[in-house]
Protein backbone atom coordinates (compact mmCIF):
# COMPACT_ATOMS: atom_id res chain seq x y z
CA UNK A 1 0.00 0.00 0.00
CA UNK A 2 1.54 3.48 -0.81
CA UNK A 3 0.66 6.23 1.98
CA UNK A 4 0.77 6.30 5.39
CA UNK A 5 -0.73 3.69 7.53
CA UNK A 6 -4.39 3.79 7.02
CA UNK A 7 -5.24 4.46 10.99
CA UNK A 8 -3.32 7.49 10.46
CA UNK A 9 -4.97 9.00 7.49
CA UNK A 10 -8.01 7.72 9.70
CA UNK A 11 -7.00 10.10 12.39
CA UNK A 12 -6.16 12.33 10.12
CA UNK A 13 -9.24 12.56 8.09
CA UNK A 14 -11.45 12.75 11.79
CA UNK A 15 -9.21 15.53 12.99
CA UNK A 16 -9.55 17.50 10.32
CA UNK A 17 -13.27 17.20 9.87
CA UNK A 18 -13.86 18.25 13.87
CA UNK A 19 -11.23 21.35 12.60
CA UNK A 20 -13.61 22.33 9.84
CA UNK A 21 -16.75 21.75 11.91
CA UNK A 22 -15.34 23.74 14.70
CA UNK A 23 -14.50 26.72 12.61
CA UNK A 24 -17.48 26.58 10.93
CA UNK A 25 -19.65 26.93 13.84
CA UNK A 26 -17.89 29.56 14.91
CA UNK A 27 -18.17 31.55 11.44
CA UNK A 28 -21.96 30.96 11.44
CA UNK A 29 -21.81 32.88 15.42
CA UNK A 30 -19.88 35.54 13.97
CA UNK A 31 -21.82 35.90 10.77
CA UNK A 32 -25.24 35.39 12.57
CA UNK A 33 -24.00 38.96 14.76
CA UNK A 34 -24.61 40.63 11.47
CA UNK A 35 -27.87 38.78 10.78
CA UNK A 36 -26.09 36.52 7.85
CA UNK A 37 -25.94 33.08 7.19
CA UNK A 38 -23.19 31.15 5.77
CA UNK A 39 -23.64 31.40 2.14
CA UNK A 40 -24.81 35.16 2.61
CA UNK A 41 -21.42 35.81 4.16
CA UNK A 42 -19.46 33.88 1.16
CA UNK A 43 -21.63 36.22 -1.37
CA UNK A 44 -20.27 39.30 0.16
CA UNK A 45 -16.95 37.94 0.01
CA UNK A 46 -17.05 36.97 -3.02
CA UNK A 47 -18.57 40.13 -4.24
CA UNK A 48 -15.90 42.05 -2.54
CA UNK A 49 -12.94 39.88 -4.24
CA UNK A 50 -14.33 40.78 -7.88
CA UNK A 51 -17.05 37.91 -8.41
CA UNK A 52 -19.42 40.26 -10.34
CA UNK A 53 -22.16 37.89 -12.32
CA UNK A 54 -24.31 35.45 -10.43
CA UNK A 55 -23.34 33.02 -12.62
CA UNK A 56 -19.62 32.58 -11.12
CA UNK A 57 -21.49 32.95 -7.64
CA UNK A 58 -23.30 29.80 -8.47
CA UNK A 59 -19.73 28.19 -9.76
CA UNK A 60 -18.37 29.45 -6.84
CA UNK A 61 -20.64 28.21 -4.23
CA UNK A 62 -21.32 24.86 -6.14
CA UNK A 63 -25.38 25.95 -5.98
CA UNK A 64 -27.61 26.14 -8.34
CA UNK A 65 -28.67 29.49 -9.92
CA UNK A 66 -31.85 29.48 -8.21
CA UNK A 67 -30.40 29.34 -5.16
CA UNK A 68 -27.95 32.51 -5.66
CA UNK A 69 -31.15 34.37 -7.12
CA UNK A 70 -32.70 33.72 -3.85
CA UNK A 71 -29.42 34.85 -1.67
CA UNK A 72 -29.48 38.09 -3.81
CA UNK A 73 -32.69 38.85 -3.34
CA UNK A 74 -31.98 38.58 0.31
CA UNK A 75 -28.81 40.17 0.93
CA UNK A 76 -30.64 43.37 -1.59
CA UNK A 77 -33.74 43.61 0.62
CA UNK A 78 -31.37 44.15 3.40
CA UNK A 79 -29.54 46.53 1.67
CA UNK A 80 -26.21 44.89 1.48
CA UNK A 81 -26.17 44.00 -2.45
CA UNK A 82 -26.22 46.14 -5.51
CA UNK A 83 -27.39 44.78 -8.88
CA UNK A 84 -26.99 47.06 -12.32
CA UNK A 85 -27.46 46.35 -15.49
CA UNK A 86 -24.59 44.91 -17.92
CA UNK A 87 -24.70 48.39 -19.89
CA UNK A 88 -23.88 45.63 -22.77
CA UNK A 89 -26.20 43.16 -22.17
CA UNK A 90 -29.21 44.07 -20.07
CA UNK A 91 -30.32 40.55 -18.95
CA UNK A 92 -26.98 40.18 -17.09
CA UNK A 93 -26.49 42.18 -14.29
CA UNK A 94 -23.04 43.15 -11.90
CA UNK A 95 -23.03 42.86 -8.65
CA UNK A 96 -21.78 44.99 -6.51
CA UNK A 97 -21.69 45.69 -2.41
CA UNK A 98 -23.28 48.69 -1.09
CA UNK A 99 -21.73 50.99 1.41
CA UNK A 100 -23.74 48.92 4.01
CA UNK A 101 -22.36 45.88 2.43
CA UNK A 102 -18.94 47.15 2.25
CA UNK A 103 -19.02 47.64 5.78
CA UNK A 104 -20.42 44.64 6.98
CA UNK A 105 -17.85 42.46 4.73
CA UNK A 106 -14.95 44.43 6.42
CA UNK A 107 -16.77 43.50 10.24
CA UNK A 108 -17.45 39.84 9.53
CA UNK A 109 -13.78 39.46 8.04
CA UNK A 110 -12.35 41.12 11.08
CA UNK A 111 -14.72 39.39 13.42
CA UNK A 112 -13.80 35.64 11.09
CA UNK A 113 -9.80 36.59 11.24
CA UNK A 114 -10.19 37.07 15.14
CA UNK A 115 -12.35 33.89 15.74
CA UNK A 116 -9.41 31.90 13.52
CA UNK A 117 -6.47 33.19 14.90
CA UNK A 118 -7.68 32.52 18.13
CA UNK A 119 -7.26 28.58 17.54
CA UNK A 120 -3.72 29.72 15.56
CA UNK A 121 -2.27 31.36 18.74
CA UNK A 122 -2.25 28.13 20.65
CA UNK A 123 0.43 26.93 18.10
CA UNK A 124 3.87 28.22 17.91
CA UNK A 125 5.55 30.52 15.53
CA UNK A 126 7.48 27.59 14.58
CA UNK A 127 4.31 25.55 13.90
CA UNK A 128 2.25 28.04 12.63
CA UNK A 129 4.59 28.32 9.55
CA UNK A 130 4.90 24.14 9.52
CA UNK A 131 0.86 24.35 9.45
CA UNK A 132 1.14 26.95 6.54
CA UNK A 133 3.51 24.82 4.55
CA UNK A 134 1.60 21.81 4.79
CA UNK A 135 -1.78 23.30 4.33
CA UNK A 136 -0.12 24.85 1.40
CA UNK A 137 1.31 21.44 0.38
CA UNK A 138 -2.24 19.51 0.60
CA UNK A 139 -4.32 21.93 -1.28
CA UNK A 140 -1.79 22.81 -3.99
CA UNK A 141 -3.31 21.91 -7.45
CA UNK A 142 -1.64 18.73 -8.49
CA UNK A 143 0.73 19.34 -11.66
CA UNK A 144 0.08 17.52 -14.60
Amino acid sequence: MNGPPAPLVEELSRLGYALMRLLLSRAKEVFAREGLSLLQAEVLRLVKEGVQVPSRLAEHLEVLPSQVSHLLASLEEGGFLLRQPDPEDRRRVHLQLSPKGEAVARRIQEAWLAVFGQHLGRLSPEELLAFRDLLRKLTEVERG
